[in-house]
C-alpha cells in the first residue's frame, strides 16, 4: 500500500491502476485518464501501469484497480472498468472515468 502525503499533511492511500490496452490506443487512453482524474482533482493520488489485455491476470494482484480496453475471459478480484470508453472519448469517457473516480476515493 502506498500513502502521499498533501500540503494538508494529510495521508492519501495512492491506488494503483493496471491499464490492459493495445499499443494503438494505450497512448490516447492513457492521456485522457490522466487529465479525466486532474480534473476530478485526483492527480497524485494514483499511479498507472500500462500491460497488454492478456497480461492482466497474471500482474491483477499487485494492483488496486484495472482497466481493460478489450475483452477479459479471465476471473480478476478486484475491481475490473470497462476502459473502451476513454478510446472513443466524449461521454462515454466521462462516464468511465466517474467509475474510476469513484473506486479511487473510494
Amino acid at each position: 500500500m502506498l500513502f502521499l502525503t498533501v500540503n494538508s499533511g494529510k495521508l492519501i492511500n495512492m491506488k494503483k491502476i493496471l491499464l490492459g490496452a493495445g499499443t494503438g490506443i494505450a497512448v490516447t487512453v492513457i492521456d485522457r485518464l490522466e487529465n479525466g482524474l486532474k480534473k476530478r482533482g485526483l492527480e497524485h493520488q494514483y499511479s498507472i501501469t500500462k500491460c497488454k489485455v492478456p497480461e492482466l491476470a497474471k500482474k491483477a494482484n499487485e494492483y488496486d484497480i484495472i482497466i481493460r480496453t478489450a475483452l477479459l475471459v479471465d476471473k480478476i478480484d478486484k475491481p475490473v472498468i470497462n476502459g473502451l470508453g476513454l478510446a472513443t472519448g466524449g461521454a462515454a469517457a466521462e462516464a468511465v472515468l466517474e467509475e474510476i473516480a469513484a473506486v479511487i476515493k473510494g
